[in-house]
């Protein structure tokens, strides 16, 4: 994916050799009865959260949303949106003098190419060089568009800097999300630019837990 092009050009998915061969094996792996989930549940597209469940261990991702900016036949591809790093932006990017005085930091977007970077802008008007992900929020790797972001940014205009992002293979997301390790959610750009990244997961679990249990009690009725 390269959007605006400079800065970033990573492949969706997570590099895993043939797609084809790659897709048949996840999707062997997908139970096909009784799911972890009832079929009411909220689909895996771009433009979701991935709140990973409690009984997640991966250390790159507990306790994390990712916020999926790509999901399809080829894969999926997402950026942890809860982990902020303690390098900021100033040390990153030493010659821009508008930075010095900022304490904006760089988030860990992922495991994956972690030496690239994108960044996620909130905006009422679509920049230049950006995709939608959900309302409001676009996505950008173009190094023009951040200078101006740093530079002449609006009051309306907020950016986060992500290196590395998140990467599935062809159905793998689906066979995780089916064994239990996702909650998927509707995304919204509150809890994007969240004030406190840190709190996000716990309230975002919370929702989960709730719409789980609604979600069994629907099913219990209907039966």
């Amino acid at each position: 994916m390269l959007i605006g092009g400079s800065f970033l050009s990573p492949n969706t998915g997570a590099g895993a050799g043939s797609h084809e061969a790659t897709a048949q094996l996840w999707d062997a792996a997908i139970p096909k009865q009784e799911p972890v989930e009832p079929d009411t549940r909220e689909g895996l597209a771009k433009g979701k959260f991935l709140v990973a469940s409690r009984r997640l261990n991966d250390p790159n991702f507990s306790q994390t949303v990712v916020l999926l900016i790509d999901y399809g036949p080829d894969g999926a591809m997402g950026l942890v949106i809860n982990r902020p790093s303690n390098v900021k932006l100033s040390t990153v990017f030493p010659d821009v003098n508008e930075l010095k005085q900022r304490k904006d930091t760089v988030f860990v977007g992922g495991p994956v190419a972690v030496n690239q970077m994108m960044m996620l802008i909130r905006s009422t008007q679509a920049p230049a060089s950006s995709v939608p992900v959900i309302k409001n929020i676009y996505l950008s790797s173009s190094w023009k568009v951040l200078e101006r972001l740093i530079k002449k940014a609006t009051a309306e205009q907020r950016f986060r800097l992500f290196a590395g992002y998140a990467g599935w293979a062809p159905n793998q997301l689906d066979f995780e999300r089916n064994r239990g390790d996702w909650h998927v959610l509707k995304a919204d750009a509150d809890s994007v630019f969240a004030q406190d990244p840190k709190a996000l997961w716990p309230e975002l679990i919370r929702r989960a837990s709730i719409k789980w249990v609604h979600l069994e009690k629907t099913d219990a009725k209907s039966n």
